[in-house]
C-alpha cells in the first residue's frame, strides 16, 4: 500500500467511525441488523407490552373493583392493531403482568386471550408473566402451556429466546390470602426455589440477557444480583403504569457494574399509555417508547384534558432507550 493509499484508507476508517459515534449518539444501531421482506415478522424485535387489566364490565364482576373501566378493550385493540400494522411486526411480544383488571375473575383471562389472539394469529408469539392482580389456576384455564413449559415448577417462568439477546421472565405473584381485597395484593416475592434457579442461571449466562418481572429489581430484592451477572443485558418491569428508567449497581467497587433498569407503562388501562419496541442489534438494543395516551384513573379519556396529560404524552413518545452491553462473556 502506498502512502496515498494508506491516507485514503486512513479517512474511511475514520469516517465510518464517526458516522457510528454519531448513530450511537444519537439511540440508532451503529451497525443495523437485517431488515426482513415488507410485512415480514422481525426476528430482532421485540414488543413489550405490560398491565394489560382486562376486565369484565362492573355488573359481572363476582368480586367489585369499585369502579368503571369502559374504555379499556377499545384502547387494547388500538394498540394491538398498532403492533400488527408495522412494516414488520415484532417477532415476539412479552407482557409484563397484571393482566387481570384487579381480582384474577375468570373472565378476565378470557377476555385477555380474545385481545391477545390478533397477535398470536399473525404468528408473533406472545410470552406473559404473572403480576400482583394475577392468580396462577385462572390464568392456566386460558393460557395451559404455561404448566409445561415453565422453569420452576410452581411458579411460571419462561425464558424468551433471539437471535442477539435473550429475556428472562420472572413469576412475581404472591398470591393474596383473602380475594377480592386490594390490601392483599400489595406484596410481591418469587419464592425460594425461583430464586434458586435465578442465583444459578445468571452468572452462566453465555448470552446477553434482559431480566423482566412485573415488579422492580429492588422490591424482588435481586437488583445487585442482576447487576453482578456479567451477561445480564437489562432489565424491565411494569407495575407502575408510567414510563420509568433507572439503574440497578453491583455495588461500589471499583469494578462496579451499572445495568439500566426500565418501567413501562399500562397497555390502555391508565396513567400512561402504551408499549415499547425494542430493537436488538449485536452489543446494543435499542427501545423506542410507544407512548399513546395518559389519564387518570378518576377521569374517562373523552374527559376535559388537562394540558399535563397532553404534555406528558410528547414527553415520551419516540424517545430512544439505549441499551448497551457485551457480546460475549466475561473471562
Amino acid at each position: 500500500m502506498n502512502r496515498r493509499d494508506f491516507l485514503r484508507s486512513a479517512v474511511a476508517i475514520a469516517a465510518a467511525g464517526a458516522v457510528g459515534r454519531t448513530a450511537r449518539a444519537q439511540g440508532e444501531p451503529a451497525a443495523e441488523t437485517p431488515r426482513p421482506a415488507p410485512g415480514a415478522l422481525d426476528p430482532y424485535s421485540i414488543g413489550v407490552i405490560s398491565d394489560i387489566h382486562t376486565g369484565m364490565p362492573w355488573s359481572r364482576q363476582q368480586y367489585r373493583t369499585g369502579r368503571e373501566y369502559p374504555w379499556t378493550p377499545d384502547a387494547q385493540k388500538t394498540l394491538v392493531g398498532e403492533i400488527l400494522s408495522l412494516p414488520n411486526p415484532p417477532a415476539n411480544v412479552i407482557g409484563l403482568g397484571d393482566i387481570s383488571l384487579a381480582f384474577s375473575e375468570p373472565g378476565d383471562y378470557k377476555l385477555a386471550a380474545e385481545v391477545l389472539k390478533p397477535l398470536t394469529d399473525a404468528g408473533i408469539k406472545v410470552t406473559l408473566a404473572m403480576g400482583n392482580h394475577d392468580l396462577r389456576a385462572e390464568f392456566l384455564k386460558y393460557f395451559p402451556e404455561y404448566d409445561r413449559t415453565t422453569k420452576v415448577p410452581g411458579r411460571f417462568v419462561s425464558v424468551v429466546e433471539t437471535p442477539h439477546a435473550d429475556f428472562i421472565l420472572l413469576d412475581s405473584l404472591k398470591e393474596p390470602d383473602k380475594r377480592g381485597s386490594y390490601k392483599a395484593l400489595e406484596s410481591c416475592e418469587l419464592g425460594d426455589a425461583q430464586r434458586k434457579w435465578l442465583e444459578a442461571t445468571l452468572p452462566e449466562l453465555k448470552k446477553p440477557t434482559f431480566v423482566c418481572s412485573h415488579h422492580t429489581a429492588g422490591a424482588l430484592k435481586i437488583d445487585r444480583l442482576c447487576a453482578k451477572a456479567p451477561m445480564v443485558a437489562g432489565y424491565l418491569h411494569g407495575h407502575h403504569h408510567t414510563w420509568m428508567t433507572n439503574y440497578i449497581y453491583s455495588g461500589y467497587s471499583d469494578h462496579a457494574k451499572e445495568v439500566r433498569m426500565m418501567g413501562f407503562p399500562s397497555f390502555g388501562l391508565d396513567h400512561d399509555v402504551g408499549w415499547g419496541l425494542i430493537r436488538t442489534t449485536p452489543g446494543r438494543a435499542v427501545l423506542e417508547c410507544r407512548s399513546r395516551d395518559h389519564y387518570f384513573p378518576t377521569k374517562r379519556p373523552d374527559a376535559e384534558r388537562p394540558r399535563s396529560w397532553d404534555a406528558f404524552v410528547r414527553d415520551w413518545n419516540g424517545r430512544k432507550i439505549v441499551f448497551e452491553f457485551d457480546s460475549v462473556p466475561h473471562v
